[in-house]
């Protein structure tokens, strides 16, 4: 008889189902997930019952043997839709056709429902494709569960004594007729769980004659406890930390697991973080084939070469450390040089990437799909061979099997584009390149992993069969769990209903179900969590489903972990021959400021990636072309506005900036600027006007000083007036004032030394001016006509404490540095998100140990 087993979330069914499974030799246990059902062989392994892969599969490929027509890769049905699209061209829909996401919607909505039960529009549309598919031996998924149900009442011979399925929410129509004919011809049972989703495919099998075996309570409860956390950041390492506790107790990580009730935003950040703390980690989530490293690199030189080499493109291809070149000494330098070089198109390619060129002839061919899919699956070769060691690390042969199940999926991508062109003749590479550019996006790469002590995460849908000592759930806010839903605004809810599919009224039952499956998982302990603020520091709103706010916690906060036998190094082998001979303001205020950020710029010398063209045109050229113009406008002042274009010019040439609507407009921002300073110039140039003024003195016998003044205006008696032009607004002008004024900054202090001790001339006044939208000054001068508004007015004793204060500052930096301090130890933290060198700094790191040991 057959057996329909129902129950609520955790009250056994899936242990009944393997009852019924063991119970019937032959029989074949059907899941809906490829990774579910490896879960099962595990779980039935584990227990002393070896099975057959083929006896624990999933629902599509058990319809493989009892349907001729094959299920249509997401590639290939998406070109169907298209085809059909550009023939039947449907007025109502011609805004948003040409869509790959309308397309893909109205591909799920074709695999789901019937034409007969879709307006009439769509109706026509699913015959399309659906005849399309047929003519490539393939079908749409209901139509397949038809046909696959007619073979069973057609006397289909080769059917199991047995079948078990377990682990379905609810039958969509074609599934529950797939599932009534196979009662038909052998014994089934299946299992339910009692929601409301569910209900309208209960009575139908109990009609049809199915016993029912009810599971009325739970047959675990688990403790649960929960907190919430400042950040998502904060939350995955509260998250992380507990699991290391957990692990000192002698847990093994194979007993817990994190749920997530959707990849986005969490799983990166949960995998990243698990990693940094060394917790071995398994995500059950199946990545696109185009987030694959080598099928980027490898689609990278395609859309390059389609686009005529363009060279940007290709860049971004070659720097991957996938290539060969990328994370390389070799491959930093290709990579400065040629950046500095974009935007440019066309051959000859860069030195050392020649062999790319080789590739050129395809984009003037013509072939048949066939052909160009053998042709494509040669850029394998393009791929540097690995290197095989005797023992290599985990990591590597992860690596390994991940390239390789990409290089395969992307061969299956291939033909499915050549079926997908079926009949459309000889085509250039772009059509085809065009069909496989949605297959790496549609098609899923699964990777297999079979280390067995790992944290499992995975999303709601995925633990529905999964039972495990300690459980965290994460993310319990309103609109990630629970998510809210719109109307489909293919297929609104009135037709949907129509149709039997379900609405917004169903996903939203839908989100409680999906939360008391992934709050029964665990059979000791389960951890709900959530960030209190989101990513523009707002509050956010915890779930719904909670019953209350879930106590926030605050640290401690943990490390990283090391790898061992590698220990941090304290500073230089020999700090003293490191100490530079010569310091400059920036440099000084750069130490300051943080003692790495001048080690890694300064000493070590690290270069900044080239920027990309569209962001060449930053603030720090637009200072410079300023400071050029205002240079050269003080020894041709008749010429006055007219000398910023072509200075203007040549320094967007030399930088190869390109020239657009955002160039011509800071242009033009700029030349406000420079007219408004020429217009309201408070410091009139004399005579003797001297511009860029290199300096350098001795401040101790192993330190020299070192500069460039923008301008010195000399006076009577040897008297002189030292400007510093700044293109920045006037906040930032004060601000410079008030850190000079506090030890913080010694340009100006620096800079009043020079003028004595370099130029032989007693400075009377240090001016700031800032030429940022309106031109501001700042700083200090005696008692001198005409100064009255510009800066504070001082004393020259107070000008000379200003000069004892920086030149003592760069005495202090100059000693720190012969000591070899090179502390990660940023005065201002709002300033490390400028640093060039954030990334490799680890004051997060470090902060965090000193929590740790505080």
């Amino acid at each position: 008889m057959n057996l329909l087993i129902s129950g609520p979330a955790a009250s056994g069914k899936s242990l009944a189902a393997l009852e019924c499974f063991r119970a019937q030799p032959g029989s074949i246990l059907v899941v809906p997930t490829a990774t579910m059902a490896e879960h099962t062989r595990h779980r039935l392994a584990r227990s002393g019952i070896s099975v057959r892969p083929r006896d624990v599969c999933t629902l599509a490929s058990l319809l493989e043997e009892w349907c001729v027509l094959a299920a249509a890769p997401g590639a290939v049905l998406d070109a169907m839709v298209e085809q059909a699209l550009d023939v039947l061209r449907p007025a109502k829909f011609g805004a948003v056709s040409e869509f790959a996401g309308f397309r893909r919607a109205l591909a799920d909505l074709f695999e789901e429902a019937p034409a007969g039960g879709l307006p009439a529009d769509l109706g026509v549309m699913e015959e399309d494709v659906q005849r399309r598919l047929e003519l490539r031996g393939l079908g749409l998924r209901h139509i397949r569960l038809r046909s696959a149900a007619e073979t069973l009442r057609n006397g289909f011979d080769l059917v199991p004594p047995g079948l078990v399925l377990d682990g379905f929410f609810t039958l969509s129509s074609a599934e529950l007729d797939f599932i009534l004919a196979l009662a038909q011809r052998t014994h089934v049972s299946i299992t339910l769980p009692e929601w409301p989703g569910s209900q309208s495919v209960r009575n139908i099998l109990l009609e049809a004659g199915f016993a029912e075996q009810r599971l009325l309570s739970p047959v675990r409860k688990a403790c649960r406890t929960g907190f919430s956390a400042a950040t998502i950041e904060h939350e995955v390492e509260e998250i992380a930390r507990r699991i290391l506790q957990s692990a000192e107790r002698g847990r093994a990580f194979r007993e817990m697991a994190v749920v997530l009730r959707a990849r986005e935003p969490y799983a990166g950040l949960v995998e990243t973080t698990l990693t940094r703390f060394g917790i071995p980690a398994r995500l059950y989530f199946d990545p696109p084939a185009s987030s694959h490293p080598a099928l980027l690199f490898l689609a990278g030189v395609i859309r390059s070469m389609l686009a005529g080499w363009d060279h940007e493109l290709l860049l971004r291809s070659v720097r991957m450390p996938v290539s060969g070149w990328g994370a390389t000494p070799a491959g930093d330098e290709i990579d400065f040089a040629w950046r500095e070089k974009i935007p440019a198109t066309g051959l000859p390619l860069p030195a050392r990437l020649e062999h790319f060129a080789a590739l050129d002839s395809w984009r003037r061919e013509r072939l048949e799909p066939k052909d160009w899919a053998g042709r494509l699956r040669t850029l394998s070769t393009l791929l540097p061979r690995p290197e095989m060691r005797d023992r290599p690390d985990r990591d590597e042969v992860a690596r390994w099997q991940s390239a390789s199940a990409a290089l395969a999926l992307f061969g299956k991508i291939l033909d499915n584009a050549a079926i997908g062109l079926q009949g459309f003749g000889r085509c250039p590479l772009a059509t085809f390149w065009k069909q496989v550019e949605t297959g790496l996006a549609l098609e899923p790469l699964r990777v297999t992993d079979a280390r067995r002590n790992v944290v499992h995460v995975m999303d709601a849908y995925e633990a529905r069969q999964w039972e495990l000592p300690v459980v965290f759930v994460c993310g319990l806010i309103e609109r990630h769990f629970p998510q809210y839903h719109r109307e489909d605004p293919i297929l609104g809810d009135v037709a949907r209903r129509r149709a039997g599919l379900g609405t917004i009224a169903d996903r939203h039952i839908e989100e409680r179900f999906l939360f008391e499956l992934a709050t029964s998982r665990a059979t000791e302990e389960t951890i709900l969590s959530y960030p209190r603020f989101n990513e523009q520091g707002e509050d956010t709103l915890p779930s719904f489903f909670l019953d209350g706010e879930l106590p926030a916690v605050a640290g401690p906060r943990i490390a990283p972990r090391s790898k061992p036998g590698v220990e941090a190094r304290r500073g230089p082998a020999d700090p003293i021959q490191l100490a530079p001979k010569k310091l400059s303001a920036t440099g000084i205020e750069s130490f300051l400021q943080c003692p790495f950020q001048f080690f890694a710029g300064r000493t070590l010398r690290l270069r900044q990636r080239p920027v990309a063209p569209r962001d060449r045109l930053d603030v720090l050229l637009q200072g410079t072309i300023l400071h050029r113009a205002l240079a050269e406008w003080a020894h041709a002042p008749l010429l006055r506005t007219a000398i910023l274009d072509p200075v203007f010019e040549e320094e967007c040439a030399a930088r190869r900036v390109p020239v657009d609507y955002r160039t011509e407009a800071v242009r033009l921002e700029l030349l406000r600027h420079f007219r408004r300073l020429i217009e309201e110039d408070r410091v009139p140039a004399g005579p003797i006007t001297r511009v860029e003024e290199n300096f350098s003195y001795a401040l101790t016998p192993r330190l020299k000083i070192t500069g460039r003044i923008d301008r010195i205006e000399p006076g009577p008696a040897g008297r002189a007036i030292i400007i510093d032009y700044k293109y920045s607004a006037g906040n930032k002008i004060r601000e410079r004032v008030e850190d000079s004024s506090e030890g913080h900054a010694v340009q100006g202090g620096l800079y009043l030394a020079a003028a004595r001790r370099a130029f032989g001339l007693e400075p009377v006044a240090m001016l700031f001016c800032g030429l940022k939208k309106e031109v501001t000054w700042g700083g200090w001068h005696v008692s001198v006509p005409g100064l009255e508004e510009l800066g504070a007015a001082c004393t020259g004793e107070e000008l000379n404490r200003l000069v004892e204060s920086a030149e003592s500052a760069a005495a202090r930096v100059h000693e720190a540095l012969a000591s070899g301090d090179i502390a990660a130890r940023p005065a201002d933290r709002q300033k490390c998100q400028w640093c060039d060198f954030r990334d490799i700094c680890r004051v997060e790191s470090a902060a965090l140990v000193r929590i740790g040991h505080a």
